[in-house]
């Protein structure tokens, strides 16, 4: 009877014991996991943070030169990397083109967005959004949108949905915050005028129409801002378009 409570005895500290070390090795096997986790976080976010500045170079780089003038060589040579290092990050360079395109628009949501946050009265938001458009446009080449057109389809898309989307949205939304403060008229059909806007922008892009030699961007999309506004404005509006206008702050 005493050794049949002893073997009982010891089978129950064995258990105890198995149980104890597969809890062990549950935790040293999670810990593990979570470690792994945050490093391939961590290599995850420093390989994001690399290609968005890839991006960045590759942008500047096509803006000064146009696309079709650049090669994937040019690239490699001008961020210091091989073309094999250039290939992990890009398929070839219609991937490259398409990734920068998406890239480009990202970057741009954010600086509007960022604008309009900042702007005080919807005019000021059309200023602000000139402005930073005039910025850019100092540094594109004119062969840029001939030919991302012509050899880039697929980037094209991407510019023409983001015209019809966020464009069109922002053009909207500006149309309509000025009516509510009452700085362009009340008649104004909405829907008419964003369509107006947007492609009369299309035209700065057309080098035929306008020729960069002759007419930069900076200087035609001003002379645009201001036609556009005095088209819709109050007297309000036309008060405040030339208070701005005084103060330097656009045009």
């Amino acid at each position: 009877m005493e050794n049949q409570l002893n073997n009982e005895e010891e089978l129950a500290l064995d258990k105890d014991s198995e149980e104890n070390t597969s809890s062990e090795n549950e935790r040293v096997n999670k810990s593990s996991i979570d470690k792994t986790t945050d490093l391939e976080k961590f290599s995850l976010s420093k390989a994001a943070d690399d290609k968005s500045k890839i991006l960045s170079r590759c942008e500047r780089l096509f803006m000064r030169y146009g696309i079709k003038s650049v090669t994937m060589d040019d690239v490699s040579r001008e961020l210091g990397i091989s073309k094999k290092t250039l290939y992990q990050f890009f398929e070839n360079k219609e991937d490259l083109v398409y990734q920068i395109t998406v890239h480009h628009f990202d970057c741009q949501n954010l600086a509007v967005e960022q604008i309009l946050k900042e702007a005080k009265t919807a005019i000021d938001e059309m200023f602000g959004i000139a402005n930073w458009m005039n910025a850019m446009s100092k540094n594109i080449n004119p062969s840029l949108i001939f030919d991302l057109r012509k050899y880039h389809p697929a980037s094209w898309n991407v510019f023409i949905n983001h015209r019809n989307t966020e464009v069109y949205n922002s053009i909207k939304n500006n149309l309509e915050r000025g009516v509510r403060e009452g700085i362009y008229r009340e008649d104004l059909n909405v829907e008419i005028i964003t369509r107006i806007y947007i492609a009369r922008v299309e035209m700065f892009i057309d080098n035929e129409i306008f020729p960069y030699d002759k007419f930069p961007p900076e200087k035609t999309f001003n002379v645009f801002i201001d036609y556009h506004i005095r088209g819709i404005a109050t007297p309000k509006g036309i008060k405040l378009l030339e208070k701005i206008k005084s103060q330097k702050h656009g045009i």
